[in-house]
């Protein structure tokens, strides 16, 4: 979603936008988020009309307005871990609902050892799934851009799952698009929760000694 032309930012106008971020997120905006947030203005134009982030967080009276220092990084550091295990957990726990315990292995190594996958499933087709939590665009990129470095020769289908933030999946396949470089290879798909559990539901059978068991769905 693009923001709207000729809206006018005023402090007051921020400082709602600022306020309806942390209802939906449970935080105050960080300059990434800020960026990517359609209903909020530019970083740039905090800085040219404001003096910048710290400035207006502190006109707004936003505690620990200086977000790289203090309680507030830590508080940020101790709830993304937790939003990302339970992520995980979630993605976990319908994996082995639909697959069986005994076919998916979480922290699977694979080629010499040293690297690892979230999840390897055993089905009819074999494949992994990459769990990564973000709120932000630049996470979603940032995280590509490291993952296909690190599995660039993985031979088995691979998802890349996001979580955290309110992403549709028509917003995940226009950002992997205009990926140039580090594009996802042809044995990858990038996807939100949903249509990760509905590729699964509708595209990948367990294998058929789980369907015997009458233990698959």
């Amino acid at each position: 979603m693009a923001r709207p032309k000729g809206k006018t930012y005023t402090l007051q106008v921020i400082k709602e936008g600022f306020e309806r971020f942390e209802k939906e997120y449970g935080h105050y905006p960080s300059a990434l988020e800020i960026d990517s947030c359609p209903y909020l203005c530019t970083s740039r134009l905090i800085q040219f009309k404001f003096g910048g982030l710290l400035k207006i967080r502190q006109l707004l009276d936003i505690a620990d307005a200086n977000y790289a220092l203090g309680e507030h990084r830590k508080r940020i550091w101790a709830d993304a871990g937790r939003v990302s295990l339970a992520s995980e957990r979630e993605i976990s726990d319908f994996l082995i609902d639909r697959y069986g315990e005994i076919c998916v292995h979480e922290e699977k190594k694979y080629g010499n050892g040293r690297s690892r996958v979230d999840f390897f499933v055993y089905a009819k087709e074999t494949f992994a799934v990459e769990v990564f939590n973000t709120y932000t665009i630049h996470g979603i990129t940032g995280n590509l851009t490291s993952k296909l470095k690190k599995y660039s020769d993985f031979p088995y289908k691979l998802f890349f799952v996001i979580t955290g933030g309110d992403f549709k999946q028509e917003d995940i396949n226009r950002i992997v698009s205009r990926r140039k470089r580090h594009g996802l290879g042809k044995n990858m798909k990038c996807f939100c929760v949903k249509s990760f559990k509905e590729e699964c539901l509708n595209s990948i059978k367990p294998l058929e000694v789980y369907l015997k068991l009458g233990l698959g769905k």
